[in-house]
């Protein structure tokens, strides 16, 4: 739909709803953006959708080639509105009951070896502030799991410290990680230069944890770039995506603890079925604790 054909009301509904994932959801920028995509294939007043036009919607898209994943997405948008104008009273009936979108093929995180990381990590920060800063990010996201956008939202005073960090997830949902040694003396010889780096940007007050080149906190997107390059730069061998880093600690500790809800619990899924992606990736341990501890397999 394009935005034109909205009615005042509709509009109204659609930002209102957007207002809600941004401050009460807590959703990322992008996130709330892909909503607002969706909900603009909506060509009629919600009170007045029904299951029939959506599917013809899905069935259109589909026709010119949207993958499954892109319209699971666009169900999964349209499923949180109206729920939410159901539960808001501005609906009788949600139109999206019942409506099926293609099935997912499923595929397994990808995470980085225990080698690798290691050897990453044992360098000394770079010269150059953007690689020290990635290095620092690199630490942070394997040895807390946090999302990349739960780690930007991290302020200065994290550096002064702390044995754990407390953050906001999905769902807008709190939880505390620990914060070993190793990372605790990295944020010590991070203080220097991010200040240092400030200071020649004139802006020495900057409360955010993680800043640009000018200065001014830095977005999801350049932390992506950084990450990747300073992991190129370094010989890793494969592209470097931050949500890896998560991956990678989810399976890592997994293999170290065999303890799903603990993972479960540092990892801040609402759902052990989130977390129980990791027990595929760590199979080969997991087939060996097997030889070793069940009676028929030895």
């Amino acid at each position: 739909m394009r935005s034109a054909e909205q009615t005042p009301e509709h509009a109204i509904l659609i930002q209102r709803y957007l207002d809600f994932l941004r401050l009460e959801r807590r959703y990322s920028e992008n996130s709330v953006k892909a909503a607002h995509g969706d909900l603009l294939l909506i060509d009629m007043p919600p009170a007045q959708v029904t299951a029939t036009a959506l599917k013809s919607i899905l069935a259109r898209r589909h026709a010119k080639g949207a993958a499954p994943a892109s319209l699971a997405r666009v169900a999964s948008s349209w499923r949180g509105f109206f729920k939410y104008l159901l539960s808001n009273g501005l609906i009788s009936l949600d139109p999206t009951l019942g409506l099926k979108t293609p099935k997912l093929p499923k595929s397994l995180p990808k995470a980085v070896g225990v080698d690798p990381l290691a050897a990453l990590l044992a360098r000394p920060l770079p010269q150059e502030f953007r690689f020290a800063q990635a290095h620092v990010l690199i630490e942070l996201l394997y040895c807390t799991g946090l999302r990349i956008s739960e780690a930007l939202t991290l302020q200065v005073d994290a550096l002064r410290g702390s044995t754990e960090l407390r953050v906001i997830g999905k769902g807008n949902k709190a939880r505390i990680v620990p914060v070993v040694d190793t990372l605790q003396i990295r944020f010590k010889e991070f203080t220097e230069p991010r200040q240092c780096h400030l200071v020649e940007q004139g802006r020495g007050q900057e409360t955010a944890l993680f800043v640009s080149a000018k200065g001014k906190p830095l977005t999801v997107r350049q932390a992506q770039r950084d990450v990747a390059d300073h992991a190129a730069n370094c010989g890793l061998g494969q592209h470097l995506h931050p949500h890896m880093l998560r991956h990678s600690f989810g399976s890592h500790l997994l293999q170290g603890t065999q303890n799903l809800r603990a993972v479960q619990e540092l990892l801040g899924h609402a759902s052990i079925a989130s977390t129980q992606v990791y027990t595929a990736l760590d199979f080969d341990h997991l087939s060996s604790v097997y030889d070793k501890a069940f009676p028929r397999a030895k």
